[in-house]
């Protein structure tokens, strides 16, 4: 509708003008140009301005103005003036686009006013908005873009090697990153370390032990931290896929025996030093189900040291 309308205004505006070329002020007017006497001529045009503001006169008066000399122009600065309020009306009046351009030329060029180049940005602009009346910003206001609500998680986390975690994350409309700790909570200290198992077992520094309730006597101290990546699969499922570090001590208790008496000496924990120990990268792979609004739940996986894969399973709830 609105491409129909304009151009019916152009065509409406293009008839007027011819019609004006044929008025008998602006025909004296071209008969003055021809021979070059702008005097006759601008005082033929000026009858135009008065009595219609006509737009074919105020055109071949800016003619004269940017053929003229200082001199001439202060002759023509009154008539210019009152084209310059007359095209202006017009542009207000009837948001006529050629005479919003003439206004921009007037204003940038300082005719029948001073140099204003705001007043001619302000022009450009509303010329902009009748040629592209669909524009962005139309279309901004029209149909407004989704709101995409920035989503916070936190959450209970757990392995088999670490039961005890925390995972914290952030999801925009398609991707996110958490970041996660998990320990056993274990801090048990040791002063050896050995390898073997079973009757082949070495302890550094020490010739004479033996195993001391072992099954009931071994302990893990261990920590995984890792951090990642977020996709939003849809409303209501994830994906998390992150890497990090982990650390794994495997303890176990002996008891020293003393080879004189055979009498218990001191019983120590100490520290395997084979593959059961470690410390390296650790990767997560999870996927998340959102449940309701509000809370979620996660299984996946981790792999640690490159070598060893522990289950993960985590709930927490979604801001």
């Amino acid at each position: 509708m609105k491409r129909t309308i304009l151009t019916f205004t152009l065509l409406l505006v293009a008839y007027i003008v011819a019609a004006q070329s044929n008025t008998e002020y602006n025909i004296k007017g071209d008969e003055a140009m021809k021979n070059r006497d702008y005097s006759s001529a601008k005082i033929h045009y000026e009858n135009g301005v008065i009595q219609n503001c006509d737009l074919y006169s105020i055109n071949k008066l800016k003619k004269i103005w940017d053929d003229s000399d200082q001199e001439m122009r202060l002759i023509l600065r009154s008539v210019m003036t009152r084209s310059l309020k007359c095209i202006d009306e017009r542009a207000s009046t009837y948001s006529d686009t050629t005479c919003m351009k003439m206004l921009i030329t007037f204003y940038e060029n300082g005719i029948g006013a001073e140099v204003n180049e705001t007043k001619a940005e302000m022009w450009q602009t509303e010329l902009d908005k009748i040629r592209n009346p669909f524009s962005r910003q139309d279309i901004d206001n029209n149909y407004p873009r989704e709101k995409v609500k920035t989503e916070i998680f936190i959450g209970y986390s757990a392995t088999l090697e670490a039961p005890l975690g925390l995972t914290f994350g952030v999801v925009g409309k398609s991707v996110g990153a958490y970041v996660r700790f998990r320990t056993n909570m274990s801090s048990q200290k040791f002063t050896e370390t050995f390898v073997g198992e079973g009757k082949n077992i070495t302890i550094t520094g020490r010739s004479s032990v033996l195993l001391l309730e072992p099954l009931s006597n071994e302990k893990t101290n261990t920590m995984i931290g890792t951090l990642g990546l977020v996709f939003k699969v849809s409303p209501s499922f994830y994906i998390s896929a992150g890497g990090g570090y982990c650390k794994r001590e495997y303890l176990r208790e002996f008891r020293e025996i003393s080879d004189v008496d055979s009498q218990v000496k001191e019983t120590f924990w100490a520290k395997s030093n084979g593959e059961t120990s470690f410390a390296g990268a650790a990767m997560d792979l999870d996927g998340m189900f959102k449940i309701g609004n509000h809370f979620y739940g996660s299984l996946g996986c981790s792999m640690l040291n490159f070598k060893y894969i522990s289950a993960n399973a985590g709930i927490g709830v979604f801001f």
